[in-house]
C-alpha cells in the first residue's frame, strides 16, 4: 500500500495482496481522517458483498471467488463510536462482464486498486438508528 496526501485529497495505490478495507482503516488512523468520500477502481479476489433487506435488519452476504474487476468503488469514511468507520459499496464484473454489486465486506487486491479519498473539514458522526438497524449519519 502506498498513499500520498495532496491538499484535500489522498491518492491511494493498493498492491497485490492488500485487503481493501483493512488498508483504508490504516490510512484513516495514520492521518486522522474524520470524514471523506471514497472513489476507486481496480481488481480483486476473495470478495464478500452484502445486501441489507430492511425487513431482516441484517446483511445477507455472498462470496465471490476468483478474479473480478472492481468497476466502481464508492463510499465514505466517517466516525462511529469515536473510531473511523469505512463504508463502501462496489460493483464487480467477471471475465464475461457479468456485474454484481453491494456493500463491500472484504476484497483482496489482485493487480492493483486505485482510490482517491476526498477529505472534508467537518467530522461526520454515525449514531445507531433502531428503526433501520444501522448506524447512520448524524448532523446534530
Amino acid at each position: 500500500m502506498k498513499y500520498r496526501v495532496s491538499e484535500n485529497k489522498v491518492l491511494v495505490v493498493l498492491e497485490k495482496g492488500d485487503e481493501i478495507l483493512e488498508s483504508l482503516y490504516k490510512i484513516a488512523k495514520d492521518i486522522d481522517i474524520k470524514s471523506c468520500w471514497i472513489n476507486g477502481i481496480g481488481a480483486a479476489e476473495n470478495i464478500i458483498l452484502g445486501a441489507y433487506p430492511l425487513s431482516e435488519k441484517k446483511y445477507i452476504k455472498k462470496d465471490f471467488n476468483g478474479e473480478y474487476e472492481l468497476t466502481g468503488i464508492i463510499g465514505n469514511i466517517t466516525i462511529k463510536e469515536n473510531e473511523p468507520f469505512v463504508h463502501i459499496h462496489t460493483t464487480i464484473s467477471d471475465e464475461d462482464c457479468n456485474a454484481f454489486g453491494g456493500h463491500l465486506f472484504s476484497a483482496v487486491v489482485t493487480a492493483t486498486c486505485e482510490i482517491m479519498l476526498t477529505l472534508m473539514k467537518k467530522t461526520i458522526n454515525r449514531v445507531e438508528c433502531n428503526e433501520v438497524g444501522l448506524y447512520l449519519w448524524d448532523f446534530e
